[in-house]
Formats: C-alpha cells, structure tokens, sequence
C-alpha cells in the first residue's frame, strides 16, 4: 500500500514540474504534455488527438485509451472515421462521453 502511495505522489509531483515548465515557455499543455485533446462538433463528430489505443468499438460504444485515463463515448451509430497514429476521428449520433482516470473504476 505505502509503494503505492509514493509512486503517486512522485507522478503528482512529475505533473505539477511539468504544468510549471509548460507556463513558463508558453506552450499548449496538450502538445507538451501529451494530455489528450477532444474536439466535438455538435453531436455527430468528434475527434480525439493524442490517443493511446482503442479499448472497445462498438455501434454503441466506443472506449479510447488516453495517457490520463478511458474515454468512453456511447451513442447510436459510431463509426470510426479515421485512425491515425496520434488522431482518431468518429461520427454517428453521439449521446454521451465518459472519462474514467487511470486507478479508478473504469467506465462500462
């Protein structure tokens, strides 16, 4: 238990180094920390770019891996556009999206 707890206050720690050097320079913490970046258009498209992998594809039910956590996006319809090494793009009729954090339970 206490392993566990060290770790996560060294990756805490990691973080907050890396917020404070990505203020200084002025760059966008999605490139500089590979945090991922969501853009939806209406209910019908969205892309995510810094991805990870695919968990789950489903009509129903898409989960893509993040370097924060699951993403998890249902809805009617979805079909993956596009699959690109740091981009993925999907459409159909998009009801909900759901972030799981990594070491939590994950969306189902």
């Amino acid at each position: 238990m206490a392993k566990h707890n060290w770790r996560r206050r060294l990756v805490a720690r990691a973080r907050r180094v890396e917020k404070t050097i990505t203020d200084f320079l002025e760059l966008p913490p999605e490139a500089a920390l590979d945090l991922p970046r969501l853009t939806l258009v209406g209910d019908s498209r969205l892309l995510l770019e810094n991805h990870r992998g695919i968990v789950t594809y489903q009509p129903e039910l898409v989960k893509l891996k993040t370097s924060t956590g699951v993403l998890a996006i249902k809805g009617i319809g979805l079909l993956l556009l596009e699959i690109k090494p740091d981009a993925i793009a999907l459409e159909g009729t998009i009801h909900s999206l759901e972030f799981s954090p990594w070491g939590r339970h994950e969306v189902t």
